[in-house]
């Protein structure tokens, strides 16, 4: 048994996360009840929700992971809290108060059911409740596809184009026989200009297997989050017979599998040895 198997009340719950020596990265007031906003009260009350915490081995090491809610100043979040054996994973899975009016989540067969009011657009437009079933792959909660096709991925180019307040460029294309070609400016990382290196098998095999998990062929041309100001991802796959999807995703919100695939082909910047051109 681990720490989480002990803990048998939103007061456990409270000392597990303040507990300085677990380093849970959030603080959350733990209580038996949720202090929803009369609108999604309601939301709640109709999805019949037990509690707010339950437990679950998300990421299927034998090692029991916890799933929880709590009150903070901005509103109710829910984090996740894995045993990964040596110490304790926390992340944030609800979106905030920019993206969604209320979100609510439970736990199923050792995955996510997740139910959301999404934020429209910047008028304060709400969509109907959505139901997504999540599951823990590539080292994040993503949708999970029951059914996933496996495509020939031919080449893949991310760009990322910073906001009006940074004019940060990322581009980055990626072949087939892993070779990478990465182009940047105004990046306080690395000098503007162009660099080429060839993935690890490892790496590129992750890539791959995330691209072809994300059923990227039904996924939407173009999301769009509610507020301004923000960084805009351009993705084009080409695959198969020189088949191409372009998603534009202003925000980088398209979907939790999509963020995912962003933020890998993000850190290719610092896992890879590149070679200025």
């Amino acid at each position: 048994m681990n720490k989480i198997d002990y803990l048998t009340s939103s007061n456990d719950i409270q000392a597990f996360i303040n507990n300085e020596d677990n380093k849970i990265n959030y603080y959350l007031n733990i209580e038996d009840k949720i202090n929803y906003d009369s609108y999604c009260s309601v939301i709640a009350d109709s999805l019949n929700l037990k509690q707010t915490w339950e437990k679950a081995d998300f990421d299927h090491n034998g090692l029991t992971d916890l799933l929880v809610t709590g009150n903070t100043s901005e509103g109710p979040k829910t984090i996740y809290i894995l045993d990964k054996g040596t110490h304790f994973e926390s992340k944030n899975l609800s979106k905030g108060k920019l993206y969604e009016e209320c979100s609510f989540s439970s736990v199923k067969d050792h995955k996510i059911e997740y139910h959301s009011i999404k934020i429209l657009n910047r008028y304060g437009y709400l969509s109907n409740l959505i139901k997504e079933n999540l599951i823990y792959k590539y080292e994040e909660f993503i949708e999970e596809n029951t059914a996933p096709k496996r495509h020939n991925i031919l080449e893949i180019k991310f760009e990322n184009i910073g906001s009006r307040w940074n004019r940060y460029v990322f581009d980055m294309k990626i072949v087939s026989n892993r070779d990478a070609t990465w182009t940047t400016e105004d990046d306080d990382l690395i000098t503007s200009g162009i660099y080429k290196t060839k993935l690890s098998e490892k790496d590129f095999k992750e890539i791959i297997d995330l691209i072809n998990y994300l059923d990227f062929e039904n996924l939407e041309d173009e999301y769009n989050v509610s507020y301004s100001d923000s960084h805009t991802a351009y993705l084009t796959i080409t695959y198969d017979n020189l088949k191409i999807k372009r998603i534009r995703d202003y925000g980088l919100m398209g979907s939790r599998g999509l963020k995912r695939l962003y933020d890998i082909l993000s850190a290719l910047k610092t896992n890879q040895q590149w070679t200025k051109q």
